[in-house]
């Protein structure tokens, strides 16, 4: 059917809406959540590169934490060893001591041992014979007369019974021969214990110095106790080589931002870690605000989204009903007058529809008798039943409508149109001779037929009409084709 242009242009109009409102919100929704991921995506960024450049600053004030912490064992070192070197016989160990040139903050013992490794003086305690020959420090010195200061592997005193790591130098004869080593103890968790700040490092921070030769001298992470003595874990060794880092710790399995610096001077490396789950807390509590927000409007733009939608459904099944009752006659539920004849044009408006479309008008015989003496009631009836039985007898070969009253119109597109109205003519003067089985004591019904053929210059009201002369033809004289002279018309 043709509709007229308003109300084709609304149907246009509320489907493109009912299409539009869902993309618009999944395009408003695109945009906001790209927004927010983008933005999260930099806050995450600048909170790691704010983290990385906190882990540098740390890792520098711990390399200079240890190199202070080194620097003064090795001037007691030094101080002892010249000191010693220039007279053996009447160095006082003690003395040195009470003068404060030993200062127990710093170190925790001070030792003198002997060319063959025994303890000749102590700012400890001691008794007996204490060998120190077979430690690694003292073999390092007796081999090597320019070893400088060696800086030994966490160890237990032989003296002090504590955990240490020593500082040694090499004390050299007159002659230049090896004869003794000076060493200063340190606490090795002073290293790290002594730097630790919670303030700066947070619960899950860590920072170590390791050795160059394959030890951890201390580590401290969170309140943990340091660790002391123990070989490099896989993935620590690592670390001496780069300045900045994400590190999975074997250790507690932490993750970690690490920065570490190399103090080539005494073969040491300090690492400054800071926990990833740490610096990101304030990230991720943002993060849960915006995922929260954006949720909230999301569900607000699609419940919108859902009303707008079912309120254009609801006025497109309105519509839809309206159209329908408008193109439909209620009684019989055939096409009414008005579609039959759209689609009637329709099919003349079709390219090559000259002799391809036709036009079969059905006109009930005594309808007209029959409801005036049984009743409306009863001609509603044998519309509904003819209709059926119109509907049944064309099938898919064309369109059954009722113009009104007890008329009904036919529309048929075929190539052969003229041999298929022919044929569907015949087949519905049989259908309409069958029994009703009425209630209304009717039996037989008659109608007459009248066809037309479409040509040139023809439009819909001429196919009708000529169908319709047809039909008033064939009441009269209830001849099927119209005078050779019409042969475009067909009656019955």
């Amino acid at each position: 059917m043709t509709r007229p242009p308003h109300d084709a242009n609304n149907m246009r109009s509320s489907r493109r809406a009912l299409i539009l409102a869902p993309m618009l919100v999944v395009l408003i929704l695109g945009i906001l959540w790209m927004t927010i991921l983008l933005r999260l995506q930099v806050e995450k960024a600048a909170v790691m590169r704010d983290t990385r450049a906190a882990a540098r600053t740390l890792a520098d004030a711990l390399a200079t934490h240890t190199l202070k912490t080194v620097h003064d064992v090795d001037e007691i070192a030094l101080l002892v060893k010249f000191g010693y070197e220039s007279a053996p016989q009447a160095f006082d160990l003690a003395r040195y001591q009470a003068y404060g040139l030993i200062s127990a903050d710093t170190a925790l013992q001070v030792t003198i041992a002997g060319a063959e490794g025994h303890v000749i003086a102590s700012t400890l305690p001691f008794s007996g014979a204490i060998d120190l020959s077979d430690r690694e420090h003292f073999r390092v010195h007796r081999l090597r007369a320019n070893s400088g200061l060696f800086i030994s592997q966490p160890l237990l005193g032989r003296i002090s019974n504590k955990w240490s790591i020593q500082g040694t130098r090499r004390i050299n004869r007159r002659d230049g021969s090896f004869g003794g080593v000076v060493i200063v103890s340190e606490n090795p968790s002073y290293l790290t214990d002594g730097f630790y700040n919670s303030a700066a490092l947070g619960e899950h921070g860590m920072i170590a110095v390791l050795s160059g030769r394959g030890f951890m001298l201390s580590r401290r992470a969170g309140d943990a106790p340091s660790r002391i003595g123990d070989m490099l874990p896989n993935g620590y060794a690592t670390l001496r080589k780069t300045d900045t880092d994400d590190f999975s710790d074997p250790l507690d399995h932490v993750e970690r931002i690490v920065a570490s610096r190399y103090l080539e001077q005494y073969g040491l490396t300090v690492v400054a870690g800071l926990s990833v789950n740490e610096a990101l807390d304030d990230y991720v509590k943002m993060r849960r605000v915006y995922v929260i927000m954006a949720s909230a409007i999301s569900l607000v733009l699609v419940a919108l989204s859902t009303w707008i939608t079912a309120l254009i459904l609801k006025m497109l099944k309105g519509k839809e009903k309206l159209r329908r009752l408008s193109e439909t006659d209620r009684l019989t539920d055939l096409p009414n007058r008005g579609r039959i004849v759209d689609l009637l044009d329709e099919a003349i408006a079709a390219p090559g529809a000259v002799g391809k479309v036709g036009a079969i008008f059905v006109d009930l015989d005594r309808f007209k008798e029959l409801n005036d003496t049984f009743g409306h009631q009863c001609g509603d009836d044998i519309l509904v039943t003819v209709a059926a039985r119109l509907q049944a007898t064309v099938q898919g070969r064309g369109v059954v409508g009722r113009l009104g009253g007890d008329e009904f119109l036919i529309v048929i597109k075929a190539e052969s149109v003229a041999v298929v109205v022919k044929r569907i003519a015949d087949e519905l003067s049989a259908a309409l001779q069958i029994p009703l089985n009425s209630r209304w004591e009717v039996d037989l019904i008659g109608a007459s037929l009248g066809a037309s053929v479409l040509e040139a210059g023809d439009d819909s009201s001429e196919l009708i009409r000529k169908a319709d002369f047809a039909m008033y033809e064939a009441k009269n004289r209830r001849s099927l084709w119209n005078r050779p002279a019409k042969s475009n018309r067909v009656a019955g």
